[in-house]
């Protein structure tokens, strides 16, 4: 599969992803000192909030990416629907898709 019906945007769901990837790691690292010595130190709250979010852009970026092969052929109508059904949320309690879908373990990313 490669996609690219969308291609003036260079494959724009990647670049959601290491949106997403970057803003983890800022999380991660809110209350580190960068190298001039500056702490971002974000209240708990907004933490929370950002967390959510780092989700659900990785949520929009998958999705993204299977339009990109619906309207490139690579999916059928079909499976396109399957696979976004399976994305909006039947994964299994044990998933960790709450955190990272690149280490989904209940198999809804085998297929795709």
């Amino acid at each position: 599969m490669s996609g690219g019906h969308f291609n003036d945007h260079e494959y724009i769901y990647y670049r959601v992803e290491q949106f997403a990837d970057e803003l983890e790691n800022d999380i991660q690292n809110n209350n580190t000192s960068d190298e001039y010595g500056y702490v971002r130190g974000l209240d708990q709250n907004t933490i929370d909030y950002l967390t959510e979010q780092v989700t659900f852009l990785r949520k929009a970026a998958k999705i993204m990416k299977h339009i990109d092969y619906l309207y490139s052929g690579d999916h059928g109508e079909d499976t396109f629907m399957n696979i976004v059904k399976n994305i909006e949320g039947n994964h299994e309690p044990y998933c960790k898709w709450s955190k990272d879908w690149h280490g989904c373990s209940c198999g809804v990313f085998e297929s795709t």
